[in-house]
């Protein structure tokens, strides 16, 4: 630790001095310092420390490549010169560049996408046990169980109203964590999420009137119990707030960065990147009720594959609320719902096999967790956030097995008669009715051949998602 002293006091003398330097982070290869006068700061004398492999000027900042000790280099610099310590900057500006054909190649988007989205859903892993877990207390000990809680009862009343908060405010919780992910101001990215939930908002989309922000239009789109449309928002918030770090004078950065980016926030989140999410999904849910009116069977294997990423963006209820009447009328569907009973069985398959096949003990923990509070607490939730947009492999697997089982309704003409609840998830296969011998084949396939994808081949495991399933089960 001595050398890394004495390293961090020479960096400090040949930039000019502590007073000469206004913040200091680093990267993965590189020491960054803002100073209030470059010119002060030495090239030839920074090149000349044997740690230092070159001086880089970019970016308003003097940047030192150092590699991968430049961790221990920058505790040593803050140490000495009682500079703020800041969070690493996830970038290794010396890590060779991708061709453009492959930054941009459908596979990499696709990791990038499923990272960010494991990555902002991971710290809020307690919300969905503790939700599910709750919910559950309330279906088993309340009137519709062991009849030990009346729904007058205070301690009755007191767990609705968690597992609910859960799920009503995950845009907040969506936030926070998305705002750890992306390194950018969890204060900003929580106000936004608020924003978008806030009772005042919430009437403008109710009541259904025309509204804009700065003259754009607003879509009116409810944000309660969704988290995908937090996420991208605090993904394009850090780019916003990293524009004015840049440019801001550090007179001024207290009040420019966050009012400037809660300025262009505004109508980015309400006018364009939250409705995005939901425009996507609305694609998904129109082409849903077109198969559903034109394709048969088709129906089924679209319904099976995607229902779990449809509940996921609240896009069940528009496709639900579309096609009901139609089934009322005629007594049946034969199409869609078929297709959604198989992916609950599906579902438990994969926490099932998660229980049993994944690494690590936390995320076996999550599988069986998951597994009961949507067996006795009806609550899907978990599964689809804890798991399947955790693990590519597990969404993979469920996505093959619910597009199986849902084909097979449709070949089968499996037809559902009941549209109301009938108990706990796993006894759905009483909807089919007279329908049940081949309602109860596609569910089985469909569970079948999930739960055999996920023990042959396994699931996408990698020791940072075994760690953060482990902090953020132990939080």
């Amino acid at each position: 630790m001595a050398n890394y002293k004495k390293l961090a006091a020479t960096i400090i003398e040949k930039v000019g001095g502590k007073e000469n330097v206004s913040s200091v982070t680093h990267c993965m290869t590189r020491l960054r310092l803002v100073l209030k006068d470059e010119g002060l700061a030495s090239d030839d004398a920074l090149n000349a420390i044997p740690e230092i492999i070159s001086v880089v000027r970019a970016g308003g900042q003097v940047q030192l490549v150092i590699g991968p000790t430049v961790d221990k280099v920058y505790d040593a610099v803050c140490a000495e010169g009682g500079f703020e310590v800041q969070a690493a900057i996830d970038e290794n500006l010396d890590a060779p560049k991708l061709p453009w054909k492959e930054r941009f190649a459908p596979k990499r988007i696709g990791n990038l996408i499923l990272d960010a989205v494991s990555g902002s859903i991971a710290p809020i892993l307690p919300i969905f046990c503790i939700a599910g877990i709750f919910k559950m207390f309330t279906i088993l000990l309340g009137p519709e169980g062991a009849g030990l809680l009346a729904e007058e009862s205070n301690l009755y009343q007191i767990f609705t109203i968690v597992g609910d908060a859960a799920y009503y405010y995950l845009p907040v919780f969506g936030a926070y964590a998305a705002a750890k992910k992306f390194k950018t101001s969890p204060v900003i990215a929580l106000l936004i999420a608020v924003i978008m939930i806030h009772p005042s908002l919430l009437a403008i989309v109710e009541a259904g009137n025309p509204f804009d922000v700065y003259g754009i239009p607003m879509q009116l789109i409810n944000y309660t119990q969704s988290v995908l449309p937090i996420i991208l928002i605090v993904w394009v918030q850090s780019y916003v707030e990293r524009f004015f770090k840049k440019v801001c004078p550090d007179m001024l950065r207290i009040l420019v960065i966050p009012v400037g980016t809660m300025l262009i926030m505004l109508p980015l989140s309400l006018c364009v990147f939250g409705p995005a999410v939901s425009f996507v999904m609305g694609i998904i849910a129109e082409l849903i009720i077109w198969l559903g009116a034109n394709a048969g069977p088709l129906c089924g294997l679209v319904v099976g594959a995607t229902w779990n990423l449809v509940i996921a963006t609240g896009m069940h209820v528009p496709i639900m609320t579309a096609m009901l009447p139609g089934w009322l009328e005629i007594g049946y569907d034969a199409v869609c719902t078929p297709a959604t009973t198989v992916v609950v069985y599906v579902s438990f398959a994969v926490a099932f096999a998660y229980g049993i096949r994944a690494k690590g003990k936390a995320n076996r923990q999550l599988g069986w967790t998951t597994f009961a509070t949507y067996a006795l607490g009806r609550v899907s939730e978990p599964i689809i956030y804890g798991i399947l947009l955790r693990d590519k492999k597990a969404l993979a697997w469920s996505m093959i097995g619910g597009a199986a089982g849902g084909l097979v309704c449709g070949i089968l003409n499996a037809r559902i008669f009941i549209f109301s609840g009938v108990g706990f998830p796993w006894m759905n296969v009483i909807k089919f009715s007279q329908d049940i011998v081949p309602g109860a084949i596609g569910c089985i396939v469909g569970a079948a051949v999930t739960f055999a994808l996920c023990m042959v081949f396994g699931f996408d495991n990698r020791e940072s998602g075994e760690k953060e399933a482990e902090e953020a089960l132990e939080a």
